[in-house]
């Protein structure tokens, strides 16, 4: 370690993404505010440059030590950059002195993009409202430092760099989540490094009206249609055998464990099932997911799926592994597991809750996935007041997922608006 500069272990759900990590692919998703007006470069870089010091587990590179990897302090400032190409490329940890965030910008766009080592999508996004206030106060704007918005004048709380799963309650009792090989979209690959997006802009209203008359929450109630989708479309294409349908869903920890943490601190359950014990119409769909995430989705099962990370992470054995012998059984496990358990990932930021006088200024916030590490497309998504905005992002040119999940919505009476950098949705 270089000398006098801080440094962080990296948090229980961190360790898996650097091992996984090549230069085709890293976990990284974007958030996004769309303001009311063009964006200012100079004055972006400005409210940069005030904001990072409030965030020190972000101005950080990856550095290999002899049994783990670590993250070391940049004093060298993050320079915003214009937003072009694709979006969520891979990090290279020899570039922007060795960081894994971006801030970009284009138009009336501010966006920030994360490798998942440093942080989860709840703890990035405090971030962008962060830094997106201080930018409108820069500008003249009065904006409280509120829901999310941390005061920049402020020194970093050491809880917010706190590895929070070490202050969880785990019980000894550990559970196994191992399951088999999921359908995936028939598809043609990208090129490396290509990023498909099509945006939908969904009125909350009749969004929540047909959850509500489905028994189901929306997050639900999505994930239900994004199963039929995969359903039918494996049906209607001919294999020599079914396969389960499942849809990876990331929980927020932090709403069983309050912690003000922007480093990782979330799980996830994966709802779905199994063609092969014959039809299943929508409503029963609907039915199994709310079973499945009642069930699942409690701090008990939750924390004991985590306790089984965290015993392996403090098994003496493996502690002593040298850490490229580690990346060779976790890399290894992850090409023959990986996304290849799931049909999809469904992330849902929930509610964004302004900061007062930022409502003036902000037209919508955006959350969006980065290539997935197998040939299929993922959604995001976040509400803005009476607005949901879902990003599907994937590395295979055909839209089915997207098209069909979205035609199915506007089938039952919900009216989409939708954008695409795909040449053939125009």
């Amino acid at each position: 370690m270089a000398k006098g500069k801080r440094w962080f272990k990296l948090d229980n759900a961190a360790k898996l993404y650097p091992a996984i990590s090549t230069d085709r692919w890293s976990s990284t998703f974007r958030v996004s505010a769309e303001l009311n007006e063009p964006v200012d470069p100079a004055r972006l870089q400005q409210a940069a440059d005030r904001v990072m010091p409030r965030f020190p587990s972000l101005m950080v590179r990856m550095r290999t030590g002899l049994f783990w990897y670590y993250l070391e302090e940049i004093k060298s400032p993050l320079r915003v950059q214009e937003d072009t190409g694709h979006p969520c490329m891979p990090f290279r940890y020899h570039q922007d002195h060795g960081y894994l965030m971006r801030i970009r910008y284009y138009r009336n766009r501010i966006s920030a993009e994360f490798f998942h080592s440093l942080t989860d999508g709840s703890g990035g996004f405090v971030f962008l409202k962060t830094l997106t206030a201080e930018y409108l106060r820069l500008g003249g704007a009065d904006v409280a430092c509120e829901n999310g918005a941390l005061d920049p004048a402020e020194p970093p709380d050491p809880r917010e760099t706190r590895d929070a799963f070490l202050d969880m309650p785990l019980p000894k009792v550990r559970i196994s989540r191992k399951e088999g090989r999921a359908y995936h979209f028939p598809g043609t690959r990208e090129i490396p490094h290509t990023l498909h997006t099509i945006a939908a802009s969904i009125p909350c209203a009749p969004l929540k009206a047909q959850a509500k008359a489905a028994g189901a929450t929306v997050t639900e109630y999505l994930v239900s249609v994004m199963l039929l989708c995969a359903a039918e479309d494996q049906a209607s294409c001919p294999r020599r055998r079914l396969l389960p349908v499942r849809v990876s869903v990331p929980v927020n920890m932090r709403a069983f464990y309050p912690s003000p943490t922007v480093r990782n601190f979330s799980s996830f359950v994966n709802p779905g099932f199994d063609p092969r014990l014959g039809d299943c119409p929508f409503d029963e769909i609907v039915r199994e997911v709310r079973a499945y995430m009642a069930y699942q989705v409690n701090p008990r099962l939750l924390s004991a799926t985590i306790a089984t990370n965290v015993a392996d992470e403090k098994n003496l054995l493996i502690r002593l592994v040298p850490l490229a012998l580690k990346n060779l059984v976790i890399s290894s496990i992850f090409r023959k597991a990986g996304d290849k358990l799931v049909t999809a990932t469904l992330s849902n930021l929930g509610v964004a809750k302004m900061p007062r006088g930022m409502e003036k200024h902000v037209r919508r916030f955006e959350f969006q996935l980065g290539v997935p590490s197998a040939p299929l497309y993922n959604c995001a998504c976040v509400t803005t007041g009476d607005e949901m905005r879902l990003v599907f992002s994937g590395n295979i040119r055909e839209p089915t997922l997207p098209r069909e999940m979205l035609s199915f919505l506007v089938e039952q009476g919900i009216p989409v608006e939708v954008e695409s950098n795909l040449e053939e949705e125009g």
